[in-house]
């Protein structure tokens, strides 16, 4: 891809969700500063988990990015020696994805991008030691139907990474009859995103439900995880991710 055609993909609007280095000075623009934070707190969180499961790289094995939208961690992935799958509901984000590889010059036979509505995902059962699913959990109508294909498209482990609501103490409800009362810890607030046409991070449909970090542990646990639990952030993280605001939670088959 010649310098012009770099910089025009950098420059063409929306801004992106990723930095990304093409070469001669050109670098995409991001659509939030803030974003570089998060993704740099998303690593610190991420990598070495990663490292510690695959001391010797990835080598050999099978990677799913959900919602890679541009394809960062996909790449990060297929440098560490992994065969990766990227899909995103927005063909706009995977056209990026595919751009950047072809820059970058990665081995279509390893890396791959495609368009795809994850709840139509027909792969094999257990056919990837690792599952990716950042960002997205909250964006969507039926996130317990996620969660069951994630259980069975995971071989080994699955990291999540969400936003949270601030709900920390139990929500009480009737049940059936007069004198019951449940205690619910977890628990989800509902959100309805009116930018779908034109925000390229907003819900793929209209309305997201958004879990507490209790929500997000019991559906991991309901579905078959043998063992689910949250990173801790350094205090030096990016905000959100201190606050609870967001939170990334690893998965154990």
């Amino acid at each position: 891809m010649t310098k012009e055609e770099r910089s025009k993909l950098a420059g063409t609007p929306p801004a992106w969700m990723y930095e990304f280095d093409l070469g001669d000075g050109i670098v995409t623009p991001l659509l939030t500063e803030e974003l570089r934070e998060i993704h740099r707190t998303r690593e610190r969180m991420i990598v070495p988990v990663i490292e510690d499961f695959w001391p010797n790289g990835l080598e050999g094995q099978k990677c799913l990015d959900v919602a890679c939208n541009e394809g960062y961690f996909s790449f990060f992935l297929y440098q560490r020696g992994a065969t990766v799958k990227g899909i995103d509901a927005r063909e706009f984000n995977i056209n990026r994805a595919k751009a950047v590889q072809r820059v970058y010059g990665y081995d279509s036979s390893r890396l791959t991008f495609s368009t795809q509505d994850f709840f139509f995902n027909q792969d094999p059962t257990n056919h990837y030691d690792l599952t990716l699913f950042l960002g997205l959990l909250y964006h969507l109508e039926n996130p317990m139907g996620a969660i069951r294909i994630l259980y069975r498209l995971t071989k080994r482990l699955c990291v999540v990474e969400t936003q949270l609501t601030r709900q920390q103490e139990p929500i009480y409800s009737g049940w059936g009859e007069t004198s019951k009362t449940l205690e619910l810890p977890a628990s989800m607030g509902l959100y309805e995103e009116t930018d779908m046409d034109e925000n390229n991070l907003a819900a793929h449909k209209s309305l997201s439900f958004i879990p507490n970090a209790v929500a997000v542990k019991k559906m991991l646990s309901s579905v078959g995880f043998s063992k689910v639990w949250q990173i801790t952030p350094s205090p030096d993280s990016n905000q959100q991710y201190v606050n609870n605001d967001r939170g990334i939670f690893l998965a154990l088959k």
